[in-house]
């Protein structure tokens, strides 16, 4: 058994840092939180909730540039007198939007050995934004597994068989 919260990291001998502090909300909700700096510099940051049911799961991550130190990219939204970004006039908060990413993931059991599900993923930034939704499917069967991943990207399939006890292929 774990206990929670749990808090994990590591410190390098230039005092950059990795750290991730893991919590069990409930039975079924887990969240957990990753820390990065580099030296004495804030880096970045992510955030995951998960869910996990008796047939499905479902997680969202949010991950940005370090909001703290300012160090991340930011775009100013929408332009208006006065607003600028990082120099002075109106505030910070009334001119600027934080790159930022999003992911979201869903699986779903349909039959014992049929899983389908799909993962959004959305990102912002400078002068960009957009989103991808990808497909997934994963068949088991006695003796073999197959997977496909339909998106943007394209379609990806996989196939694994085991032979006997000691090949697998």
């Amino acid at each position: 058994p774990q206990a929670f919260p749990m808090l994990v990291g590591d410190m390098d001998n230039s005092g950059s840092l990795n750290a991730q502090v893991l919590h069990l909300v409930a039975e079924r909700i887990r969240t957990k939180a990753v820390f990065q700096t580099h030296q004495a510099k804030f880096v970045t940051w992510q955030f995951d909730g998960e869910y996990r049911g008796d047939d499905c799961t479902a997680t969202l991550t949010l991950g940005n540039p370090d909001l703290l130190g300012e160090s991340g990219e930011w775009d100013v939204v929408p332009p208006r007198p006065g607003c600028q970004a990082r120099g002075g006039g109106a505030s910070a908060e009334d001119c600027v939007v934080p790159a930022v990413i999003l992911v979201a993931h869903f699986l779903q059991s349909v039959t014992s050995r049929l899983v389908l599900g799909g993962e959004m993923v959305y990102h912002r930034r400078p002068g960009e934004e957009g989103a991808i939704l990808t497909l997934a499917g994963k068949y088991t069967a006695l003796k073999w597994v197959a997977t496909l991943n339909v998106g943007y990207g394209g379609a990806h399939a996989s196939y694994y068989h085991r032979a006997n006890e000691q090949v697998s292929v």
